[in-house]
C-alpha cells in the first residue's frame, strides 16, 4: 500500500499505526479520515488514531483524486475496466473501492470521474480460521460443494484463503483453481501462502474463468469469491456438472436471505451446494454461526 498516500499520511499509517492492524481506511470528501481496526472505527490524526473529529485529518477532493491517481500508477485509463466496476486492485490483495460520478455512453458504463470517496480494504491471512468447518467440507478425501455466506466484511475471503491453504497443508493433493476476480484471495505480491497445489487466475470474470479453468487446468476444485447474479450461478452449475467441486462465497446475512435471492433458486432446487457455512460479525469478524447441508439441516461436530 506504499506510494498511494502522500508522505505525511503514509508515515502515520505505516509507522505510527502499522498496516498489519488496519482493516479499512475510508476517505470521504470534506470529512474526517476514518480507520477501522477490528470492529472499531477511529479518526486519523497527525499523531495516529483519535476519537476526536476536531483533531482528525480532513480528506479533501484533491487528496482523494491524488490517491486514486497514484493507485492507478498514473494511468486511469489502465484501470478503467476496474473503475467501471467501482474499485481498483492494489498489490497485496488490497481492494480500493471508489465512489464518484459514473459516466454512461449508449446505456453502458464508460468510466468514473470526480471521485468523492474511497474505501481501502486491507486483507489479512489468519491461519486456521477455516478449521471450525473444515472437516465438514472435506470428508474422507471428498470435498463437498460449499457456499460460504456472510454480510460484507465478515470474513468470507479470509475463510476461503485459509481453506485453500489447509488443503495443501493437510496433504490433500487436490488441484485447486482460485478465480481471483479482484485479486483479493491470493493477492499479487501479498506474501499470502495459499498452498502447493494451487493455480490462480486473476482479474477474470467468473464466467470466463470457470470455462477456461475447466477446459485448460483440470482442477479438482474451483474456489471463487462473491457470487453475484445469474451468470455466476450458471458458471457454478457448469463446473459442477463437469465433475469439478466448487467452494465459493456470497453476500447474505443468513439462510433465509439466501433462499430469497431470485437468481439463486435454480442452484437451491438442484441442491448444487452440499454445505452452507454461515459467518457473521456478532462476536467479531469471522464469527462462525454454523454449517448446514443441502437440505438446510445443521450438521456436524465442529473443529478439526
Amino acid at each position: 500500500m506504499k506510494n498511494i498516500f502522500n508522505p505525511q499520511m503514509e508515515e502515520i499509517l505505516l509507522e505510527k499505526i502499522g498496516i498489519s492492524k488496519i482493516n479499512e481506511i475510508r476517505l470521504r470528501c470534506d470529512k474526517p479520515v476514518v480507520v477501522c481496526i477490528g470492529m472499531v472505527s477511529y479518526f486519523l490524526s497527525s499523531t495516529g488514531l483519535t476519537g476526536e473529529p476536531n483533531t482528525a485529518i480532513i480528506a479533501t477532493k484533491e487528496m482523494i483524486e491524488d490517491i486514486v491517481f497514484r493507485a492507478s500508477e498514473c494511468s486511469l485509463y489502465a484501470v478503467n475496466e476496474q473503475l467501471k466496476r467501482g474499485f481498483i486492485s492494489l498489490t497485496g490483495g488490497i481492494r480500493m473501492g471508489v465512489c464518484g460520478t459514473v459516466v454512461h455512453e449508449n446505456g453502458l458504463i464508460k468510466t468514473m470521474k470526480d471521485f468523492t470517496s474511497i474505501n481501502i480494504r486491507v486483507p489479512h491471512q489468519i491461519k486456521n480460521c477455516s478449521l471450525t468447518a473444515f472437516n465438514q467440507i472435506v470428508e474422507q478425501g471428498k470435498i463437498f460443494n460449499t457456499l460460504v455466506i456472510s454480510p460484507p466484511g465478515a470474513g468470507k475471503t479470509t475463510f476461503l484463503r485459509d481453506f485453500v491453504w489447509q488443503l495443501s497443508n493437510r496433504n490433500f493433493s487436490f488441484n485447486v483453481l482460485v478465480l481471483d476476480e479482484r485479486g483479493e484471495i491470493a493477492g499479487t505480491n501479498s506474501g499470502f501462502d495459499i498452498g502447493k497445489f494451487c493455480d490462480v487466475l486473476s482479474f477474470s470474470s467468473k464466467n470466463d474463468g470457470f470455462e477456461q479453468g475447466v477446459r485448460s487446468m483440470n482442477p479438482d476444485v474451483i474456489v471463487a469469491d462473491e457470487l453475484m447474479g445469474e451468470e455466476d450461478y450458471n458458471s457454478v452449475m457448469m463446473a459442477s456438472h463437469c465433475g469439478v467441486k466448487v467452494v465459493a462465497s456470497i453476500h447474505a446475512n443468513n439462510l433465509k436471505e439466501l433462499r430469497n435471492k431470485p437468481d439463486f433458486q435454480k442452484l437451491l432446487q438442484d441442491k448444487c451446494f452440499e454445505r452452507f457455512v454461515i459467518l457473521s460479525k456478532s462476536n467479531g469478524v469471522g464469527t462462525f454461526e454454523g454449517i448446514y447441508n443441502e437440505n438446510f439441516e445443521r450438521v456436524g461436530q465442529f473443529g478439526w
